[in-house]
């Protein structure tokens, strides 16, 4: 399966992001750079010849269009995988319960076209660590299992099956759409579902990791702990490791 995003200036946190995605088994990931002036091209430069999963795709933004749209419609033309996901880089996929996300693909029969997954969000309540420790292990509350945000999710569908693109979501020309529960779901809008399940995978997402402590701290996010996706940790920290190594980084594996 591939996983798509768009970025601009998220290089800060990539390499983790790119190694936790390797580590719970996406085949190819692919990255569409919407104007970064940051360090994503030189590492993408680095990695990409090592490592041939990974892929940059320079995406300047339209005049009159969605970069993000045209940039998920584009990777579509070049897909090499029956799967795709699309993710921002704030947004870290955890297939519970499975070895792997082709484990969890594994169990969707083929009346099935689109699985979509809802997001968790972790804010910066009792932040672990510096404002430069690994986001996955200085964020570990997450809001209140029915929080609002809870019910925005992001999309993994059969690639061949996609009859059209929206902002966080696919439309498919057959096939059931259903949340983790493996339930059909209607959709309340573009982004949101009309209920929040967790059985199989969810989406940590960490929208505020690029804030300081005092800027990201909201009652909203006095929640719970959520340590799922240290399921991965072994096979996060191999990948994070490897990467690091490439880019002659020290890796920072604190926590």
């Amino acid at each position: 399966m591939t996983l798509v995003a768009i970025a601009r200036n998220e290089g800060r946190h990539l390499v983790e992001w790119l190694a936790h995605h390797l580590a719970v088994g996406f085949d190819r990931i692919v990255l569409y750079d919407n104007e970064s002036t940051d360090d994503t091209r030189s590492l993408f430069k680095a990695l990409s010849p090592r490592d041939l999963r990974l892929r940059r795709v320079p995406w300047p933004t339209p005049p009159d269009a969605s970069a993000q749209i045209l940039a998920y419609a584009h990777a579509l033309t070049d897909l090499a995988t029956p799967w795709v996901m699309y993710l921002d880089p704030n947004e870290f996929v955890v297939p519970l319960g499975h070895a792997s996300m082709a484990d969890l693909i594994a169990t969707l029969p083929d009346a099935v076209a689109s699985l979509h997954v809802n997001r968790r969000r972790f804010g910066a309540s009792r932040r672990e660590g510096s404002a430069d420790a690994l986001v996955t292990r200085a964020f570990t509350r997450s809001a209140p299992y029915a929080a609002e945000a809870h019910y925005q999710f992001r999309t993994l569908a059969r690639a061949d099956r996609i009859a059209a693109i929206r902002s966080q979501d696919v439309l498919c020309r057959h096939g059931r759409r259903i949340l983790s529960d493996g339930l059909i779901f209607t959709d309340t809008s573009e982004t949101s579902a009309d209920r929040v399940t967790f059985d199989s995978v969810q989406i940590n997402h960490y929208p505020n990791r690029l804030l300081d402590d005092a800027s990201a701290r909201s009652p909203e996010h006095e929640g719970t702990e959520n340590h799922a996706i240290r399921a991965f940790d072994t096979a996060f920290e191999a990948e994070y490791r490897r990467l690091c190594a490439i880019l002659g980084w020290e890796p920072a594996l604190s926590g």
